[in-house]
């Protein structure tokens, strides 16, 4: 996969939690604080970034309990290394997400892991391509590709730099996955 490709696919993902109305609890590798992720974070979120651990939650204030929650148990913890004379301690992984999951658990927050919703993000990008290539085969892509003609032409009118086709499209596919996320989040 190319890094453009991995840009378009991280912004599919994205399109899917925004459509969810996720909020994102994020920890930074190195243990450092937690953070919150808003919906609207696109591509490039502290979420696509490597090393970071996430989960995710429907309600903005449920997601910042729980970091709240989470934070507050962490530094107790460090607060109780440096009494037990372990000196300074800094948060393993499973550390961080032991407690996020504990608090998460005690707030009675319903928290999911990124790699369940990048699964399901995954599912729905795959079968938005294949409705693609269905409507590609049979001819029926045509409207799609005439609204991208006469977007150009309006563009061009106004004296606006039009985006390649390819890149029109791909936002084009990024509204659909973020549809049918909206389309989940009321089922």
């Amino acid at each position: 996969m190319t890094s453009r490709d991995a840009k378009n696919h991280a912004a599919l993902i994205a399109a899917f939690r925004q459509g969810l109305g996720l909020t994102g609890i994020a920890a930074p590798a190195g243990g450092g604080a937690l953070s919150l992720i808003a919906a609207g974070a696109g591509a490039g979120s502290p979420a696509d970034a490597a090393g970071v651990q996430c989960w995710w939650c429907r309600c903005p204030a449920d997601a910042a309990r729980v970091a709240a929650a989470a934070t507050a148990r962490l530094a107790r913890r460090k607060a109780q290394a440096a009494v037990d004379g372990r000196g300074a301690h800094s948060h393993a992984p499973g550390e961080i997400a032991a407690a996020v999951a504990a608090s998460a658990a005690r707030l009675r927050v319903a928290l999911h892991s990124d790699s369940e919703i990048c699964a399901e993000a995954e599912r729905v990008i795959t079968r938005v391509h294949e409705e693609i290539v269905k409507l590609q085969r049979s001819g029926d892509l045509k409207a799609v590709n005439q609204s991208y003609k006469e977007y150009r032409m309006q563009a061009s009118a106004r004296g606006e730099k039009v985006p390649p086709y390819a890149d029109w499209f791909n936002k084009y596919k990024a509204k659909l996955v973020h549809g049918l996320a909206a389309a989940l989040r009321d089922v």
